[in-house]
C-alpha cells in the first residue's frame, strides 16, 4: 500500500494562521502530524493524525525524537523559534548515525540548506545581502552602547525603530519619536526580561515558552532601522532548494497598533517585491515557506525592504487566481501538477477586493470592509467558533482580571466570545 505524504506541523505559538494551512493539506489527502502548545486552534481540526505538545525543556532532543519517530515527508515550522529550533536539531545531528543524517536531510529539504542558517537568524545581514543586490533598504546599523544609540540618531532623521534580536510577530519592535525616547528604549530592549515582565507571561498569558526564553537572562542585540513614512507590504513565497514555486504579495490596509499584525490588505502585483524574493530565495537556497515584508513609501511609492520571516505567514492560505501559495508546496513536494488537486475552496481574492483576516479583523476598531472579502472558514464550523473566543493565552483568570485594570493592552482589549460574534455578524452584513 502507498504511503500518504507526511506533513509534521511545528508550532509554539498560537497564530491561526498554520491551522489555515493545515485545513487544505487535509483535503488535500496530506496525513498530518502536529506539535503544538495546549489550547491551538490547530486541536479542533478533525483528521490530524497525532498530536504533541510542544516541549519546553530539552527542546532539541524532544524534536528530534519526534522527527525520527514520525518520519515525515515535509517538516513545516510555524514561527520563529521553531525555525531556530530546527536550525538547532540540524547542528546537534550526529552525523555518525542513519538518524542523524535522516535529520539533516528533512530539515535542509523542508527549510534550505544549513550554510545560510545564520544569515537567517540575523536581521542586518540578509539587509547587507539585498542592499548589495540592489534592492532598496531603510538605513541600519546594530547598536551596541548608549553612544551607538546617540550617534545613530544624530546621523539619521527620526523617527527610528528598534528591534530586539530574535523577535516576531511585532513583538520587541519600537518606534520612537525623540532620542530621550529611543536611548530608554535601547535600554529596555538590550536588557534581559525583568523577572517581573517574564512571570506576567507565564501567569496571565499562560506561554511556558516565552517565560523560558526569557528565564535565561541573556541580553540581547538590538538593531537600529530608519523609519519610512508609508505603508506596510509584504510577500509569501513557496520554493524550493532556492527556486521559488509561487508568491502572493499584498499591500496592508489596515494593522495593529504601530507593529501589529495585518488585518485588512489587498492583493497586489509589486515587481519590487517578487525581485527581491527571488533574490532572497536563490541567494540563502530556500525551501518551504518564508515572507518579506515592506513598506511602501507614502511619497515615491517604492517597496523597502523591511526583513524576512522564515517561515508560514498570515496569507498563504488565500485564494487568489484559483490557487493557493501554501497548496504549491504540497503540489511540488509530492511531484504533482498544481493544477491536478482540487481548487482550492477558501474564498477567491483578486479584482481590487480588500480582504479582512479572520479572527484579526474582530479586533481592528472602526475599519471599511464594505468592499472587502471576510476570510472566514465557515466550511467548518468548529474552527469558527473556536476562533471566535479569546486565544488560549487569555482565557486565564489572571489574564481577565489584567485587562480590566490595565489601560495599554497591546494591540487592543480581548474580545469575549459573545462580543466577538456580534462583531462577526456586524461585519458579515456589512459585506
Amino acid at each position: 500500500m502507498k504511503k500518504r505524504f507526511s506533513v509534521l506541523i511545528i508550532s509554539s505559538v498560537w497564530w491561526p494562521s498554520i491551522t489555515r494551512l493545515v485545513e487544505e493539506y487535509i483535503e488535500n489527502g496530506a496525513e498530518i502530524h502536529v506539535v503544538c502548545p495546549t489550547g491551538h486552534s490547530l486541536r479542533c481540526l478533525k483528521g490530524i493524525a497525532s498530536f504533541r505538545n510542544f516541549p519546553c525543556l530539552h527542546t532539541v532532543a524532544a524534536l528530534s525524537s519526534i522527527i525520527i519517530g514520525t518520519r515525515p515527508d515535509l517538516v513545516i515550522p510555524a514561527d520563529d523559534r521553531t525555525v531556530r529550533a530546527l536550525h538547532d536539531v540540524f547542528r546537534h545531528a550526529d552525523t555518525g548515525t542513519e538518524t542523524g543524517w535522516f535529520l539533516r536531510d528533512i530539515i535542509e529539504k523542508s527549510i534550505g540548506k544549513s550554510d545560510y542558517f545564520t544569515d537567517i537568524e540575523g536581521r542586518l545581514s540578509l539587509i547587507d545581502i539585498l542592499r548589495a543586490e540592489g534592492i532598496t533598504t531603510p538605513a541600519a546599523a546594530d547598536v551596541h552602547c548608549i553612544e551607538d544609540v546617540r550617534k545613530w540618531c544624530a546621523r539619521v532623521p527620526g523617527p527610528w525603530v528598534l528591534k530586539r534580536d530574535r523577535s516576531s510577530g511585532g513583538a520587541g519592535v519600537t518606534i520612537t519619536d525623540t532620542p530621550e525616547e529611543t536611548e530608554a528604549c535601547f535600554r529596555r530592549l538590550s536588557q534581559p526580561v525583568r523577572a517581573a515582565s517574564a512571570l506576567r507571561v507565564l501567569l496571565a498569558d499562560r506561554d511556558i515558552y516565552t517565560f523560558m526564553d526569557a528565564a535565561i537572562r541573556k541580553k540581547s542585540a538590538v538593531m537600529a532601522q530608519e523609519y519610512i513614512e508609508g505603508m506596510p507590504a509584504n510577500i509569501m513565497a513557496a520554493c524550493s532548494e532556492g527556486r521559488i514555486l509561487d508568491t502572493l504579495g499584498v499591500d496592508v490596509v489596515s494593522y495593529q497598533g504601530r507593529t501589529g499584525a495585518a488585518t485588512l490588505i489587498a492583493a497586489t502585483q509589486s515587481e519590487e517585491m517578487e525581485h527581491a524574493a527571488r533574490v532572497v530565495c536563490s541567494r540563502l537556497k530556500l525551501s518551504g515557506f518564508f515572507g518579506l515584508d515592506f513598506v511602501r513609501c507614502a511619497k515615491s511609492g517604492t517597496y523597502y525592504f523591511i526583513e524576512m520571516n522564515p517561515r508560514l505567514t498570515q496569507i498563504g492560505h488565500l485564494n487568489c487566481d484559483g490557487r493557493t501559495v501554501g497548496s504549491q508546496l504540497l503540489f511540488h513536494m509530492r511531484g504533482e501538477r498544481a493544477d491536478t488537486g482540487p481548487a482550492p475552496r477558501a474564498m477567491a481574492i483578486g479584482g481590487g477586493r480588500t480582504v479582512a483576516l479572520f479572527p484579526q479583523i474582530l479586533r481592528a476598531g472602526d475599519v471599511d470592509i464594505a468592499s472587502a472579502c471576510l476570510d472566514v472558514p465557515w466550511r467548518h464550523p468548529d474552527l469558527v467558533r473556536e476562533l471566535l473566543r479569546p486565544p488560549w493565552s487569555r482565557r486565564g483568570y489572571i489574564a481577565q482580571l489584567e485587562e480590566k485594570i490595565r489601560r495599554d493592552v497591546p494591540y487592543g482589549k480581548t474580545l469575549k466570545k459573545q462580543d466577538a460574534m456580534k462583531r462577526l455578524r456586524t461585519l458579515a452584513s456589512v459585506v
